[in-house]
């Protein structure tokens, strides 16, 4: 099967699809991800985000309220630099539906970071499919994991823009 890339926007034909074993692999990190959350976040809180240093990855955590629930929700992921802000990439491991904190933000767009020690209220924007295919090369040049999530999924995968709120202080820089 065959079609654009995910977020690209560039309109390149690119042949979908993952092998057995990779689709095997995503869906097991995709529980590993969830089962080891409240480890991920423990361990992310205690030493300030500096536990991502190693892999020289720009993480962060973020807090949402659900959109059906209404309780408050944590998780942590990676994220991209845009200047003072932050983009997210709704990759969900490549699978087949966006993550819980993509439809949170969308019904909420107020919500909580937490960057290497700093708390942050941002409001979240979806970027538009021009501004996405402008920022989506700069995604997989930092991560070349998000290439496989885009083979994996027929979707198209949404990046959001955290922006801080105004008087809010901006992320460390690295």
């Amino acid at each position: 099967m065959t079609g654009t890339a995910a977020g690209s926007g560039t309109g390149s034909t690119v042949r979908r699809g993952v092998s057995r074993a990779e689709r095997v692999g995503l869906a097991i990190q995709r529980q590993l991800d969830r089962r080891l959350a409240p480890l991920g976040i423990w361990a992310y809180r205690r030493t300030r985000g500096g536990i991502t240093r190693p892999w020289h990855v720009d993480a962060l955590l973020l807090t949402t309220r659900g959109r059906r629930s209404g309780r408050v929700r944590t998780v942590i992921l990676e994220f991209f630099r845009d200047g003072d802000t932050m983009v997210l990439a709704a990759s969900n491991d490549g699978g087949a539906t966006h993550p819980g904190w993509y439809f949170n933000l969308m019904a909420h767009p107020t919500a909580r970071v937490e960057v290497m020690g700093r708390r942050l209220t941002v409001r979240a924007t979806e970027l538009t499919a021009a501004e996405a295919a402008a920022f989506w090369p700069r995604i997989p040049a930092r991560d070349p994991s998000y290439e496989r999530y885009i083979r994996a999924t027929d979707r198209t995968i949404p990046l959001v823009r955290l922006v801080p709120v105004d008087g809010e202080a901006r992320p460390a820089a690295r």
